[in-house]
């Protein structure tokens, strides 16, 4: 299966040097029309790289580079910005904002490809150890969005994930509805504060061995939840 790779444009009208340079041969491409719901676009496609081809260096660039560095289980996705024109400090801002690579238009096919393959070789040395983030005996795995107690790993959702992960950074510290919803969830899936507490069973599900009785994933009533880890509690 090739690696997939989302082109996201400002239009369709765009004139683009991307597909004489890519063809599905050795990459799939995924193409995106406007910087709205590029979270959406990314767990749906779910590509190794965001090319962003665009007229030039915008804040609606730079916003939608924000947003996927908002979430944690985006952190593998590689970024690209292939600009008409660019500013003197229009190469340093797209870097600081997150973005792997700024290229300028013309630009060849080949330098194209060699650019590509170079960020995605750079981004395979970075994470050959995998990034597992510990407390206790519960590990989350980052890069393969799976959790584990003990040697079983189960599959996580982005939703999950996020969550996990936000409260894992944070351990034995208390977060209300309100903190989760606004540091760990896809902006459009909430509908309901209500969905915290669906996504914290569904959790409890996959690392308590009793749902039931949490001694990880706890609830302080009025207050809110937090992650602990059980053996360092009882000493």
């Amino acid at each position: 299966m090739h690696e997939r790779i989302l082109v996201v444009r400002n239009s369709d009208k765009m004139a683009s040097v991307v597909e004489e340079a890519i063809d599905n041969s050795a990459f799939d491409l995924r193409f995106q029309f406007g910087f709205t719901g590029i979270v959406a676009s990314v767990l749906e496609h779910k590509p190794v790289l965001v090319l962003f081809e665009i007229a030039c260096w915008e804040k609606a660039v730079q916003d939608s580079l924000s947003e996927l560095a908002a979430f944690a289980g985006f952190r593998s996705i590689r970024k690209i910005i292939l600009s008409d024109k660019a500013g003197s400090e229009d190469a340093v801002s797209a870097l600081d904002s997150g973005a792997d690579d700024f290229l300028l238009k013309p630009i060849s096919s080949r330098e194209l490809l060699v650019r590509i393959s170079a960020v995605l070789r750079s981004h395979a040395i970075d994470t050959a150890e995998e990034h597992v983030l510990t407390l206790g005996t519960l590990s989350l795995f980052r890069e393969a969005m799976e959790v584990s107690v003990g040697t079983e790993r189960k599959k996580l959702s982005p939703t999950e994930f996020n969550l996990l992960s936000y409260l894992m950074d944070h351990p034995g510290r208390v977060f209300n509805r309100e903190e989760l919803l606004e540091n760990a969830w896809v902006p459009w899936e909430i509908e309901d504060r209500r969905v915290v507490d669906v996504y914290i069973r569904r959790l409890r599900e996959k690392i308590e061995e009793d749902p039931s009785r949490p001694q990880r994933l706890l609830t302080r009533r009025g207050q809110g939840y937090l992650i602990i880890d059980p053996e360092s509690s009882r000493g």
